[in-house]
């Protein structure tokens, strides 16, 4: 029984994976991490 649901969760996560690949190589999309254009300030160098 515990077998079953770690190779159903094992089947769902390789699934996931092989889709994105295909729309990668077939559909030319390209996944843009947003969070490259998000940079947040830093903060100030205080001067003792």
């Amino acid at each position: 029984m515990k077998k079953e649901k770690i190779t159903n969760k094992v089947l769902k996560v390789v699934e996931r994976i092989a889709r994105n690949e295909v729309e990668k190589t077939v559909l030319g999309r390209t996944a843009e991490c947003s969070a490259i254009y998000h940079q947040p300030k830093r903060p100030k160098k205080r001067e003792n």
